[in-house]
């Protein structure tokens, strides 16, 4: 028996799980492919390990081991079944721990492979986020955050219209370049923007990476390098101070669902949260720190536990509308079409230039900017405003919950105008 077996896709040898083992130890087949992909598995024997020849792997010609010729025949069957058997895989199944670990059941157990379910594209996705939405939260399966269920769940109602359409009877083996194009073209005589339709895109590879992990896909075309994630830069509108005063004091109490979405919408400004974090405070999210009130936030995106300080304007609101506790949650496209309104009523109407797709064609068009507020506008408000009254960026990030400063200033709205302004007041060009 050689040190060791190398095959065009990995080396597999025979090792002890504890060389220095008083009694016997167990015989471990230890196959390493990929880049740094490894399986360990028990061949079910043991030896001591004085009687372990580690170089040519294999139990040493001692008289008084009984079994010593049929542990060495079968080691030598385990690892010439196993390297031929993954031969005959094709390239994607070769790097599948499940697919390897199936076949190592089969030879070395003698158990025979389970016969898998015959997974088409919808009922692997439907499975799959079905198992991962209802998984326990735990480090070797991660569950999946809610937000990402409801994108893969979008997508997948997507594709379900597409192939109800087009008639095209999706399934593994025809996600292509040709599919791609097609659902392209599709998404964009739907009027959707390229971001959503990349967005779409990219769940879609997510998938289908995850189907051919598990060994249900072996279709690899999704990969080619024309099968992208399509973006471009959105426009992302910040208000102002003055817009933000203007809207703070609108007369809304003609409207309640105004004033209640404004009213939302403005503690999230002062909190600087994602609507997912800022809609429906409770109270005893109110905290007191030496003397000073706070909201303390669990961030539901990124698990961060922040503090923030409860501005004037928010706790006059509280008071003057809420028994001074946050107002009732609203749900997100209630919050979107009401701040729209509430908006205009403030004469926020700036004008703003847009590019959009229309039946599939690219326009560009202007709207008033009160058309382009929506839950996300409070905290980008929020991160640009402080950062142009020159609270310290680790402070906004503090709150924010930015991990990096290249991340925040991607995020902040600031015109090159408006940044040469912040920098004329720092101490270099004052002094």
């Amino acid at each position: 028996m050689s040190k060791a077996i190398q095959s065009t896709s990995g080396t597999l040898k025979y090792r002890l799980k504890d060389p220095k083992a008083n009694g016997e130890s167990s015989i471990i087949l230890d196959y390493s492919f990929g880049r740094r992909n490894r399986i360990k598995f028990s061949t079910g024997y043991k030896v001591k390990p004085k009687n372990w020849d580690k170089v040519n792997q294999r139990i040493r010609a001692v008289s008084t081991i009984n079994n010593r010729e049929k542990v060495n025949s079968d080691l030598l069957r385990f690892s010439s079944e196993f390297i031929d058997a993954v031969t005959k895989l094709d390239e994607a199944q070769k790097q599948d721990r499940d697919v390897l670990k199936s076949i190592l059941t089969r030879i070395v157990r003698g158990i025979k492979e389970e016969k898998k379910i015959d997974f088409t594209f919808f009922n692997y996705a439907d499975d799959y986020i079905e198992r991962k939405e209802n998984q326990a939260n735990n480090i070797e399966s991660i569950k999946l955050k809610p937000i990402t269920v409801r994108a893969y769940k979008q997508t997948i109602k997507r594709l379900r219209e597409f192939d109800k359409e087009q008639g095209y009877n999706l399934n593994f083996n025809n996600i292509d370049l040709q599919f791609y194009y097609a659902f392209v073209q599709y998404l964009e005589t739907q009027n959707y923007s390229i971001n959503t339709i990349g967005k779409h895109i990219k769940n879609i590879i997510a998938l289908l990476n995850r189907a051919t992990e598990d060994g249900v896909n072996t279709y690899l075309k999704y990969k080619h390098r024309e099968f992208k994630v399509l973006t471009e830069e959105s426009v992302s509108i910040y208000l102002t101070e003055t817009e933000i005063d203007a809207l703070y004091h609108i007369d809304l109490s003609a409207c309640p669902e105004w004033e209640l979405a404004r009213d939302i919408f403005l503690i999230g400004y002062y909190t600087g949260q994602r609507v997912s974090d800022y809609n429906g405070i409770s109270k005893d999210q109110i905290k007191t720190f030496n003397g000073k009130r706070v909201f303390e936030f669990n961030q539901q995106k990124t698990n961060k536990r922040v503090y923030v300080p409860i501005h004037s304007r928010v706790e006059k609101i509280m008071k003057e509308r809420y028994n001074s506790l946050p107002p009732k949650s609203l749900n997100s496209p209630d919050i979107n079409k009401y701040i729209k309104k509430a908006g205009r009523k403030a004469g926020i109407e700036a004008p703003v230039t847009i590019k959009k797709i229309v039946h599939g064609n690219r326009i560009t068009d202007t709207v008033k900017k009160h058309d382009l507020i929506v839950t996300h506008t409070a905290r980008r408000s929020f991160c640009t405003n402080a950062y142009l009254s020159k609270m310290p960026v680790i402070d906004i990030m503090a709150i924010s919950g930015h991990s990096t400063e290249r991340e925040f200033y991607k995020y902040i709205k600031v015109s090159p105008q408006e940044r040469a302004v912040k920098i004329a007041d720092s101490a270099f060009f004052t002094n």
